[in-house]
């Protein structure tokens, strides 16, 4: 009897393992007025980034030049015409989306101590994708 009993437990103990090592999926945080996602690292990741990318206005990419290799842990700092602090944060993975309100924002990004400013205009009818490569060794 207790030969079945185990046998009945086993598969349950190891699918609650299983569950407790898959990562959580990608969460949208609140900074503000801005709703941001990061992320990408892992095909399970940029999948799950994808299935959300028409929900955000601004999406930005990380990378090293010539080698195409993507880059985590950015230091982003969006600010408005204004220069007011929208969001400031560092990157999950390659790549971070971003809900934004209309208009012109200055956006600064940081890899190893080099940085990155761009500046675009965002609205709610289109993406406004923005890559950032920095040189490579």
């Amino acid at each position: 009897m207790k030969l079945i009993h185990l046998a009945l437990m086993l598969p349950w103990i190891a699918y609650s393992f299983s569950a407790i090592a898959d990562p959580a999926p990608l969460q949208p945080q609140t900074q503000g007025d801005v709703t941001f996602v990061s992320g990408g690292i892992g095909g399970d990741e940029r999948d799950a980034l994808q299935a959300v990318r028409a929900d955000y206005n601004l999406s930005l990419l990380f990378s090293m030049q010539g080698t195409g290799e993507y880059f985590s842990d950015v230091a982003v700092r969006i600010s408005d015409a204004k220069n007011q602090t929208m969001l400031n944060t560092v990157a999950d993975g390659p790549m971070l989306f971003a809900k934004l309100k209309p208009g012109k924002y200055r956006i600064s990004a940081e890899h190893e101590g080099q940085e990155i400013r761009k500046t675009v205009t965002v609205d709610n009818k289109h993406r406004s994708p923005l890559s950032f490569t920095w040189p490579g060794d």
